[in-house]
């Protein structure tokens, strides 16, 4: 999803020094980056999105979020019915 954006190579670069946790979204499956001391980071946008959908078919939005120097912020997940998510989408590219 992100590696055919003009951001992939330097995002999936920088994967193997972050640290993430899960978000407080119901179980939906939203990761936040984490990032030591007072985190003055902003929301920036969505890089890009993918629509699919759950195990028990419920749609899902998967977003990839990067901060205002487009550096990876969050993958937020929404699902359409707010429930949590049961099982990520398989991913081929």
């Amino acid at each position: 999803m992100v590696r055919i954006t003009p951001l992939g190579d330097a995002i999936i670069a920088s994967l193997d020094g972050l640290f993430v946790e899960e978000m407080d979204d119901g179980g939906m499956g939203s990761l936040q980056v984490i990032v030591e001391g007072e985190d003055h980071r902003r929301f920036g946008g969505a890089l890009a999105d993918m629509d699919s959908y759950d195990a028990d078919s419920m749609y899902l939005l998967i977003s990839v979020v990067v901060d205002t120097d487009d550096n990876f912020y969050e993958l937020d997940i929404f699902k359409g019915n707010f429930s949590p998510l049961i099982k990520l989408p398989e991913f081929s590219f």
